[in-house]
């Protein structure tokens, strides 16, 4: 046997006959010489029977003349007695009957001669029994004449006279034929003697002869029937045995060479159909091995039959979990809901259509090595199935994903709550600006009045309100940053004296900061902003002294702690780390502690907007920040700011311009009537001339009608029915050379993204001193180029 098909037979195996053909033809063989020996043993048969009967014909003569004395005897006697009787008619008769008998037993005698071999010897035989036959009629004749006459003594006499026939009959004729009857049948038995012999020898040549051409018959069939027949059934066994690679090297065009070649095709086709199933079991085993989520197949009462890998690697306790009930594998609060939805799954009927339909729940199980996984699970009765017989689970670990939705769920809860305060500070940020400006307007003009240190108690507090503002805008990400780049350690280390005296002297501030540490693009006094208050924050969790440090490092991202940290971008970062020693904070204030307002501190100690406004300005800064904490364990915030590669800028300080007067024309548009006035008077007050109108609307017919020209158009940004930059546009189609200064205290996208003012934006931000509008509107009037709208 070979592995692989072999045609390449010899010639001669090639042009065998017909396995059926060499069958007949020695069939047809063996059955002649069969015959021909049974036509030989009829023939002898035969020929032995016909010596038997020439044997038989051998002793009739003998019997025929013994017959014929025994019968003349026994007329004889019957004649003496007649003779007695002196009864001549019936003397006469009964010579008459003996005769007749004498005749017939002389002719029968003559026709069993005939039976015998011719020769001398039978003639002589002829001729003596002729000469009998004239003598005994001859006699007969004698003895009825006398009887006739009367002469009885006559014949008695003459009676007597029948020694000499008997004396012929029993001793000359009698001898001379069993001679010759016995010379026939020596003869005769030597024939049937020599025919047995041919006989016998001739059976005995016919038989081996037919042993020959059997053997030679078998031989040459045992050669090209029983060899190949061997082989392949040694292929098939092997076949059997799940060899499926085995072929058969037989050649020849009969019946067992083309059954080889159906088998080496068959087995062929079943070894490339095995290496196929092979394939696909080794696929689907790979798959099941390897693949995240959970296939577990139960019995109706829970019992566990078999669960995946990844299951195993998971769930339970011990050596593996299958015969275990799922049940028992599920936390105490959810076994509950695994067993209804092991009933439920049974519930509906095995025919109907829907039957297969599967069954989703939700349950926690316990992990392996501790802990608590939850399940995502869809069940299939599958019990009626013969091939799996069993509740199929397929269930998915959604633990991460959980925990990923449920930080999606507080960020957005945070964007809700950003997107509501960066409303308030806008609307707030307006009243402030007239506050302080009018304010500043009184405490000029009443610098030696009492009521002065009124107005400066009102300004003190409005400024304090104003930072509660930008503490709002940073938390709901809507501040005006001014991105520069930086090293952060140079930062920290500008801020060592300001931190250390902000933290009781039983509180040590340890620094660890890496030298190769790389820059970041960031406001740098929001992120000062963003160190102060987590300092602030550690130093309140540290009741009887403790240690806070301050670490920097370059960190890279990957895509995992991405997966696990809901916002967070991969790659290159600068990680801040603020730890304390401090209290720690307990597993359900976590998800609440960015939250503005939210705090754990006694009333008067903190506004709750410490870490909502570090929360804001991290993402706005297009970073990531996460706490790590644990009740009497301290806390650890990590900020990962995005690296860049670019060199930290030495900013300078900008010189401050006098305050001029002007004589342009300022086209304001402001749709607070408050705040309008407050800017019309500051302006006016310096020489400057204002056309002020409350909606973009009435800005447009008045740039339309207004033949004098114009110079700045100073509008807000958010307003009713149109926005800043679309009012820019349609004022500037009619005066191109207008130049443009925006003013909001909220950052939108209009002329703001990612809180950074876009390039050529002239922009004020609210709430802002007369002081800064002056300068700011000559700085702009000022400039080279007329910025366009954004």
């Amino acid at each position: 046997m070979n592995s692989s098909p072999n045609w390449g037979k010899a010639e001669a195996a090639e042009n065998l006959q017909s396995t059926g053909q060499l069958l007949r033809h020695a069939f047809v063989l063996v059955g002649g010489l069969i015959l021909l020996g049974a036509v030989i043993a009829v023939w002898q048969i035969s020929v032995m029977r016909q010596r038997a009967q020439r044997l038989y014909d051998a002793e009739q003569p003998a019997l025929a003349v013994l017959m014929a004395h025994n019968h003349f005897q026994r007329f004889q006697a019957e004649l003496s007695l007649l003779a007695e009787t002196h009864d001549a008619p019936r003397f006469t008769a009964k010579a008459n009957d003996l005769r007749r008998v004498f005749n017939q037993d002389v002719d029968n005698a003559i026709q069993a001669l005939n039976g015998l071999r011719t020769g001398p010897e039978r003639e002589r035989q002829f001729t003596g029994l002729e000469a009998i036959r004239t003598m005994f009629s001859s006699q007969m004749d004698d003895l009825v004449q006398l009887a006739r006459l009367g002469d009885w003594k006559g014949v008695e006499l003459r009676s007597q006279s029948r020694d000499p026939v008997l004396s012929a009959l029993s001793e000359s004729l009698v001898r001379d034929i069993d001679e010759l009857v016995a010379e026939q049948k020596r003869q005769e038995l030597d024939e049937i003697e020599r025919a047995g012999d041919r006989a016998t020898v001739t059976l005995l040549s016919i038989g081996l002869a037919t042993l020959i051409v059997a053997s030679i018959l078998g031989w040459r069939v045992t050669r090209s029937i029983g060899g190949r027949l061997q082989q392949m059934d040694a292929a098939v066994r092997a076949l059997a045995r799940g060899e499926f690679h085995q072929r058969v090297n037989v050649g020849g065009s009969d019946e067992i060479g083309r059954l080889a070649r159906v088998f080496n095709d068959m087995s062929e086709r079943v070894s490339v159909l095995y290496e196929s199933l092979q394939r696909s079991e080794a696929q689907f085993r790979s798959l099941i091995e390897n693949v995240s989520d959970f296939i577990v197949v139960v019995q109706a009462d829970g019992t566990i039959r078999y669960a995946s890998p990844s299951f195993e690697r998971e769930a339970g306790e011990g050596l593996s979990v299958v015969g275990k009930n799922l049940v028992d594998l599920a936390v105490d609060e959810d076994q509950t809901a695994v067993l209804n939805l092991i009933t439920a799954v049974q519930v509906k009927p095995p025919g109907a259509v829907e039957a297969r339909a599967p069954i989703e729940a939700e349950f926690h199980v316990h992990r392996r090595g501790g802990g608590v996984r939850n399940l995502e699970v869809s069940a299939t009765n599958l019990l009626q199935h013969p091939a799996v017989n069993g509740i199929v689970i397929n269930a998915r670990d959604v633990t991460e994903r959980r925990k990923l939705e449920e930080q999606l769920m507080r960020a957005q809860r945070m964007e809700a709550i950003g997107t509501l305060s960066g409303g308030v500070a806008h609307d707030f940020n307006n009243i402030l600006t007239v506050i302080l400006g009018h304010t500043e307007v009184l405490l000029q003009a009443l610098k030696s009045s009492p009521l002065s240190a009124h107005l400066k108690s009102i300004e003190e507090a409005s400024r304090r309100a104003s930072a509660l503002t930008r503490q709002l805008l940073a938390f709901s990400r809507k501040q005006v940053l001014q991105p520069t780049v930086f090293n952060l350690n140079t930062l920290i280390v500008d801020l060592d004296k300001m931190l250390r005296r902000m933290i009781s002297e039983d509180i040590e501030l340890e620094t660890v900061t890496d030298p190769k540490l790389g820059t970041v693009k960031a406001d740098p006094g929001q992120i000062e902003q963003v160190v102060m208050n987590l300092v602030v924050n550690a130093r309140d969790a540290i009741k009887d002294g403790g240690r806070i440090t301050i670490e920097t490092a370059n960190v890279t991202l990957d895509e995992d702690y991405v997966r696990e940290h809901a916002g967070a971008r991969s790659g290159p970062h600068v990680m801040l780390a603020v730890s304390d020693t401090g209290a720690g904070i307990a597993s359900d204030v976590l998800p609440h502690i960015f939250e503005p307002f939210f705090t754990t501190k006694e009333v008067g100690r903190g506004t709750g907007l410490g870490l909502s406004t570090v929360y804001g300005i991290v993402k706005q800064s297009s970073g990531n920040v996460w706490v790590y904490s644990q009740p009497g364990r301290g806390s650890t915030f990590k900020i990962y700011l995005p690296r860049v590669d670019e060199p930290a800028l030495v900013a300078a300080e900008p010189a401050q311009p006098a305050v001029e007067s002007g004589a342009e024309t300022v086209l304001l548009v402001e749709d607070e009537p408050a705040l309008r006035d407050l800017i019309k008077i500051a302006l006016s007050g310096h020489g400057f001339t204002v056309l002020d109108v409350g909606n973009p609307a009435d800005a447009i017919t008045l740039c339309k009608k207004h033949t004098a020209p114009l110079h700045l158009l100073l509008t807000d940004v958010i307003m009713p029915g149109m926005d800043g930059p679309a009012l820019a546009k349609q004022v500037q189609k009619e005066r191109p050379d207008i130049k443009v200064l925006y003013m909001s205290g909220y950052a939108t996208n209009f002329i703001v993204h990612d809180g950074v003012v876009d390039s050529g934006t002239n922009f004020l931000e609210k709430p802002f001193h007369p002081r800064a509008l002056l300068h700011k509107v000559r700085e702009v009037l000022d400039s080279s180029s007329r910025p366009g709208p954004a």
